[in-house]
């Protein structure tokens, strides 16, 4: 009973990282530069069923909202 559930749970996780995006930065050097951040579902990276992310002495479990940019991007066309 316990063999099936714990080998389906683990089915269940495998399956959720092959379809999650996966960022893994790492440096020797500085410890600060290194990252790991996983993204549920790969194809709805703006807003996911998923979010984790963790560096040294910081974890999030939501994704930050975009910076808005200020830029217009119809400068050089008149408006009608």
């Amino acid at each position: 009973m316990f063999s099936k559930l714990f080998f389906w749970a683990f089915v269940a996780f495998v399956a959720m990282l092959v379809c999650s995006k996966i960022n893994l930065e790492t440096s020797i050097y500085k410890e600060e530069q290194n990252s790991l951040e996983i993204i549920f579902p790969q194809w709805q990276t703006e807003q996911p069923w998923f979010y984790f992310y963790w560096t040294p002495g910081t974890v999030k479990w939501h994704q930050d909202p975009p910076e808005e940019t200020t830029e217009d991007t119809n400068s050089g066309l008149p408006s009608f």
